[in-house]
């Protein structure tokens, strides 16, 4: 897509061909460097001056709602004086409202700015959905549900990681653009715009942070409630060993093959036998409960 309006030219790629690269080259005089770069997605994030133009590497959340967790989706541009190159290689949804806004744009400047305030946009919407997901851990707690909150939790724990990682790459690219300020030619009216980007951009940060530590404070809680269920399983378990093994004890002593042995030639020697390892063990665990350890 190329648009014209005065005198803001805006070229948007998706997936270039080594055509539309070639075009571009030329167009623009590119580095064959950075020609080879705009072919596939980047390593890593930069934003480098080059004479009469500005290259940007931009990296952005995406969640995948398959995966259950964010991704990094890229966005490179090129901006002259006058025009600006977008080149991606999927769909990127906040760039269709920057194009209905396209005529309102005056410069370079402005139309670089929308879009970088576009992306911080999507993803404080993408946000949403750790913070609902974030919400619904909270009443599940104290519910018998540790399995449910173990994996919602694990699952939780993976797609901030990732959204974070992905947004902390933004920080020294925002810092970077405002350093070169100078190039979108009136630095003292661009310079607050860049610093809005930059504090929209830590505003995003701090919410993933508050939404990081509210998991683990829940992954904390259930992991206490979980090790409180174990404990109390452990401790029947032994409960009830502690109780079966004099009468196991009992029932063999009972059954040596020696003459000695009053049970063996009594009459309803096997009823009388059964009767006192049911009336024992009754008594054992009515103790047991009184003294409230079952």
């Amino acid at each position: 897509m190329e648009r014209t309006f005065g005198e803001i030219t805006w070229i948007d790629l998706i997936r270039p061909t080594k055509k539309n690269l070639d075009d571009l080259r030329r167009k623009f005089r590119l580095h064959e460097v950075i020609v080879k770069e705009l072919e596939n997605p980047s390593a890593r994030s930069k934003v480098e001056v080059y004479g009469n133009y500005l290259y940007l590497i931009y990296y952005f959340p995406v969640f995948d709602p398959k995966e259950q967790t964010s991704t990094r989706s890229e966005i490179d541009f090129i901006i002259t004086k006058d025009t600006v190159v977008t080149v991606h290689y999927e769909d990127v949804e906040p760039l269709k409202s920057v194009k209905e806004d396209f005529p309102a744009f005056s410069s370079s400047f402005d139309l670089t700015y929308r879009i970088l305030s576009s992306l911080l946009n999507y993803q404080d919407r993408q946000l949403r959905h750790i913070r609902e997901k974030v919400e619904a851990v909270g009443p599940m707690l104290f519910k018998n549900k540790e399995r449910t909150v173990l994996q919602t939790v694990s699952r939780l724990k993976r797609d901030i990681s990732e959204y974070r990682i992905i947004s902390r790459h933004q920080s020294p690219i925002i810092r970077s653009l405002i350093s070169n300020a100078k190039f979108f030619g009136d630095e003292e009216s661009n310079r607050p715009y860049m610093d809005a980007l930059l504090g929209d951009h830590i505003k995003i940060l701090d919410l993933i942070e508050d939404y990081r530590s509210a998991v683990t404070d829940y992954e904390d809680t259930n992991n206490q409630l979980l090790n409180l269920r174990i404990n109390d399983a452990m401790k029947t378990f032994t409960i009830m060993s502690f109780m079966t093994f004099p009468f196991v004890l009992f029932v063999a002593l009972v059954d040596m093959n020696v003459i000695d042995n009053p049970f063996r030639e009594m009459k309803n020697g096997f009823e009388i036998v059964v009767g006192l390892v049911v009336v024992g063990m009754i008594v054992l665990y009515n103790y047991f409960k009184n003294r409230r350890l079952l």
